[in-house]
């Protein structure tokens, strides 16, 4: 008899509902810092983007072809005259302006991403400088609510402004790196420049397309007497040149995974109060 009431006392304390409430309330107050703190950096992501972006969007200048017709009929000459010579293995060069790389921007379909966002100013011997347009992440479209509690003004974010930039040629790939963005208004961040200065002007250019294969096979680059000069010599090699980090890698996957552990910790909260539910209901049926 005894052993009975001791065995039943035991499965009593195992069972105890104490210890579904403390678990509940630990994952309620987990998921209250994590959303707290997603709230935290929505804001003050709003917040910092407000201080150096416009409402209205000023696009780069967009230049007209046929206003420039004889500088585009000398672009392409001078490009079907840098592929000949390529092609039969002979040292050439291109040197392109700043016209030069606003028409090909205009004309050239594989450029058509940067129409309204990148135009050429000035090419020196440091770099290329110009005109820069990037619509960023916008506020406008969060639900009025959210905005309410954050205290988050809805608003579109356009950086406006001019640009510097390097130029790199590594490994058949075209890469302009915005050493400087500067604004109307405010300072950029410096973390936030590193997260959008790397342009990868071929990265719409398709593997096995002509201009490809050009890529791979030009030996030098370099910014002289403003203008920017693409080299071929059939006794060099092309550039290869790994100057990449995986920090944008890194900070993309901390977001995935923060945006997992929110996603995990709510299915479990959301279980447990569905167990819970199930189990007073059933025992609210078996006393009835």
């Amino acid at each position: 008899m005894t052993d009975s009431q001791d065995q039943a006392d035991q499965n009593q304390r195992v069972h105890s509902p104490f210890a579904g409430c403390a678990i509940l309330i630990v994952m309620a107050l987990v998921a209250l810092v994590l959303v707290s703190s997603a709230g935290w950096a929505l804001k003050s992501q709003a917040k910092a983007l407000a201080s150096f972006t416009e409402e209205e969007p000023t696009p780069a200048p967009l230049i007209e072809v046929m206003d420039h017709q004889t500088d585009f009929n000398s672009l392409i000459s001078r490009l079907d005259h840098f592929e000949h010579e390529m092609e039969n293995k002979r040292p050439t060069e291109i040197r392109l302006s700043p016209t030069d790389l606003n028409l090909a921007i205009a004309h050239f379909e594989v450029l058509q991403g940067f129409r309204g966002q990148l135009s050429v100013d000035a090419i020196s011997e440091k770099e290329i400088t110009g005109k820069i347009h990037l619509p960023l992440n916008s506020t406008e479209k969060l639900p009025d609510f959210v905005c309410s509690i954050l205290g988050i003004e809805q608003r579109p974010n356009n950086l406006n402004g001019h640009y510097q930039s390097d130029i790199l040629l590594t490994d058949g790939q075209l890469i302009a790196t915005l050493t400087k963005i500067t604004p109307p208004q405010g300072e950029l961040p410096s973390e936030f420049l590193d997260g959008i200065s790397r342009l990868m002007v071929s990265g719409e250019v398709e593997e096995t397309s002509p201009l490809q294969e050009q890529l791979k096979t030009i030996t030098a680059i370099q910014l002289a007497d403003g203008l920017l000069v693409f080299s071929y010599d059939p006794e060099s090699s092309p550039p290869s040149v790994k100057e990449e980090s995986n920090a944008h890698a890194v900070k993309a996957k901390q977001f995935v995974a923060l945006g997992a552990v929110i996603f995990i910790l709510t299915m479990i909260l959301a279980f447990i109060i569905i167990s819970r539910w199930r189990k007073n209901r059933r025992l609210a049926n078996q006393a009835a």
